[in-house]
């Protein structure tokens, strides 16, 4: 006896209904967090439901199902072909992905364990920045590799958020502050072995000022300009403004997915308009919110994730056109404040993206130096450990030593 069409149709219907995951969080509420990849999972998969749905319904009158389902592929073969084929394609990919998870979950083992702990937490909410370090406060950082301590440090924090650079007791006139993330900050080196400590000591007469925040880029940079390295916190007239940059600094410029999966989905979401000017919307939750929707779902799969595909997949020439627009906004900015000072971009050594983006800097008579090729900075002599790819005080030094040297032939 053959199933008729209609029953069938039936049966589909309750069993969408029970694999839904909205249905299944009416019935039995649940606090987990959201995974926005299964959710399109499900959605995908009740098109299909909908569409067989629809045909055993439409077409299945007074048939059997494997007669509806014949008569279909006869009026419509290469559409039913197309169909079939999207359909299988989709099973192949669900067990995939779901394949990896269990992989993941039940057998899969990182080279090692690391552990990162703070005391108290190193940042604290911002309506500008999205987050900034705590005023006055002396955070605890200490990082385990299987259980073994690595490095504990405790960074000093002023009021005004910024990491405190160790200074003699001398009366100076001028400054040199440091824009940048956990690279400009010293993240795992103590007080005396950071980039501004090192840079204080190789020129006299300059007193360090480090305004580096692990995670941000190079909007921020901008941010800080306008709210931060201005008269209200600098008391000294004249100076200089380095801002170290990195080649991830890119990617939280323009929001890629790893940054909106890990921490910035927060941040400030610049860009250039029709007429290449540039403009601020929100947030990249708030001013772009379709495509970090998008990073946030297809983040969730476990194949992104063990592929661990960067999207965009590279930085086009429009992302670097932005960030030098940044850039050259940020040394506006900074001598509307400091108009008898110095803005000099310092590319770290290993930076793959020093040769663009200086190009459209020097377009732009923006002061830069490339140490892209200073020394290996991945290499054992420069890190602070193999687990952790941030320079040591050897590296922070040697930098600081070869731009001193720039500065001071050229003030």
């Amino acid at each position: 006896m053959q199933t008729p069409a209609r029953i069938l149709a039936l049966a589909f219907i309750l069993f969408a209904f029970t694999l839904n995951e909205w249905a299944f969080e009416f019935i039995h509420p649940t606090e987990r967090d959201i995974d926005y990849f299964v959710r399109l999972l499900v959605v995908i998969a009740d098109v299909f439901f909908i569409d067989i749905i629809a045909v055993l319904l439409f077409f299945g009158k007074d048939l059997s199902a494997w007669n509806t389902l014949k008569r279909v592929s006869e009026l419509f073969p290469k559409l039913t072909a197309f169909y079939f084929g999207l359909f299988v394609s989709f099973t192949i990919f669900c067990c995939a992905e779901f394949g990896t998870r269990y992989y993941f979950k039940h057998f899969y083992k990182p080279p090692f364990k690391d552990v990162t702990e703070w005391n108290p937490q190193p940042t604290i909410e911002d309506s500008i920045f999205a987050y900034r370090l705590p005023e006055n406060k002396i955070i605890n950082h200490r990082y385990l590799v299987n259980d073994s301590l690595i490095y504990e440090q405790n960074y000093k924090i002023d009021s005004f958020s910024r990491r405190i650079t160790p200074t003699d007791t001398i009366t100076k006139d001028k400054f040199i502050a440091v824009a940048g993330c956990s690279f400009a900050i010293g993240y795992g080196v103590n007080d005396n072995e950071t980039f501004p400590y090192f840079l204080q000591q190789q020129m006299p007469g300059y007193v360090g000022y480090n305004y580096g925040v692990s995670g941000f880029g190079t909007q921020h940079l901008l941010l800080q300009t306008r709210e931060k390295i201005t008269t209200k916190e600098i008391k000294q007239k004249q100076g200089i403004l380095i801002y170290f940059f990195i080649d991830n600094h890119l990617n939280r410029l323009i929001g890629s997915r790893r940054i909106i999966k890990l921490w910035g989905e927060n941040f400030p979401y610049f860009f250039l308009d029709d007429e290449k000017k540039l403009q601020q919307q929100g947030t990249f939750k708030t001013g772009r919110k379709w495509r970090t929707l998008f990073y946030k779902t297809i983040t969730n799969s476990a194949i992104v994730d063990i592929l661990d595909l960067e999207i965009p997949f590279s930085i086009s020439d429009d992302d670097f056109k932005l960030a030098a627009a940044v850039i050259k906004e940020s040394k506006k900015e900074f001598e509307k404040n400091f108009p008898d000072s110095k803005f000099v971009v310092l590319f770290c050594p290993g930076s793959k993206c020093s040769g663009e983006l200086a190009a459209l800097l020097a377009k732009r008579n923006i002061d830069f130096v490339d140490y892209s090729m200073l020394f290996d900075i991945n290499s054992k002599e420069y890190l602070s450990h193999y687990s952790d790819p941030h320079p040591n005080g050897k590296a922070y030094e040697e930098i600081a030593k070869k731009l001193s040297e720039y500065l001071t032939k050229n003030q």
